[in-house]
């Protein structure tokens, strides 16, 4: 499964090599730029396996019965297949708005106010996170959602010995990111409440910007990466991770498919994966990324999918003959 993960990957790294160049300049200097941040990512991953080993080494503890051998191969592919895939998801994201210009804002941010009586999700959000701090929703939001965003292939493929559910949830990582990340982002095209000013003019998201001031998210690390991903836009720049898109969004999307898969490996920890999906949906909101459109068609897509997998497997199984 891991092997076709990996020739997946350069599948669509080719894809996203072909489209930059051509659609965009200098698309040489791009793909370098986007390789290098690639191995960063590798470099900052292994930084945190001190951090993550507990985790882990549980994981394989429970999971002993699942010979090592047969887990290293895999693994390797994984790693692999998961360095390549991040990088050409990135090439395509900051792509989007060259074959797709953004238009859709207008349309999200009336839908968003009208699906909550009139009020704007983020007001809502910022009327009850007081006592939120800053430095949670930058832990959350950005090193551990990280993870299962970038490396939740690795994690089945070291700890996971039912070839059904590896199969089934590597096709909803993927499926998550290009799915919900490149073909509907390009179909809603989109930049989020948090750019909406700056990319249309006017002032509808002004007292969006003075509550991130007064929260201190727009001078958390959130923020500076808000302000990167605008610099980066607007020049035409390409590092790995950037690019802007609001509709659908990937952190839900991503989310979701961590919580269906903790409950189905662990009731008992079920409740926590529901929790990690939850705050990221509200800090989605809270911070001025998403619409909470985005985050309400990212769910109803990931649990729709992961339904009709589940019973593809049992129709399967019910015709096979024992």
């Amino acid at each position: 499964m891991m092997r076709y993960y990996f020739l997946f990957s350069l599948a669509y790294l080719a894809f996203a090599v072909g489209l930059i160049f051509a659609v965009r300049e200098q698309p040489a200097a791009l793909l370098m730029g986007a390789v290098l941040t690639s191995l960063y990512l590798a470099k900052s991953f292994a930084a945190w396996v001190p951090v993550v080993g507990v985790a882990l080494g549980a994981s394989l503890y429970l999971t002993r019965k699942y010979s090592v051998k047969e887990r290293i191969i895999p693994a390797i592919y994984a790693v692999m297949g998961c360095l390549v895939f991040a990088t050409a998801f990135s090439l395509v994201k900051t792509s989007i708005p060259f074959v797709q210009p953004f238009y859709a804002d207008p349309f999200f941010a009336d839908l968003d106010a009208a699906l909550h009586m009139g009020v704007d999700p983020w007001v809502i959000t910022h009327a009850i996170s007081a006592y939120i701090p800053t430095s949670l929703v930058v832990i959350v939001y950005f090193m551990v959602w990280s993870f299962p965003a970038v490396f939740l292939p690795v994690f089945i493929a070291l700890t996971d010995s039912d070839t059904e559910r590896s199969k089934r949830f590597i096709i909803l990582h993927v499926a998550v990111w290009i799915g919900l990340g490149n073909i509907m982002a390009a179909i809603g095209s989109s930049v989020g409440p948090v750019y909406y000013d700056r990319l249309l003019g006017g002032s509808r998201f002004s007292d969006l910007s003075n509550a991130l001031e007064t929260s201190g998210i727009a001078a958390s690390p959130l923020g500076g990466v808000q302000e990167n991903l605008w610099v980066l836009y607007s020049e035409s720049g390409q590092s790995l991770g950037s690019g802007i898109s609001a509709f659908p969004s990937v952190h839900v999307g991503i989310a979701a498919v961590t919580f269906l898969y903790v409950w189905e490996r662990s009731r008992i920890l079920a409740p926590l994966g529901a929790l990690f999906a939850a705050m990221i949906m509200f800090f989605s909101v809270y911070h001025g990324w998403h619409y909470a459109i985005d985050g309400y068609v990212s769910i109803v897509a990931v649990t729709a999918l992961w339904a009709a997998l589940r019973r593809r497997n049992v129709a399967i199984a019910t015709y096979i003959p024992a």
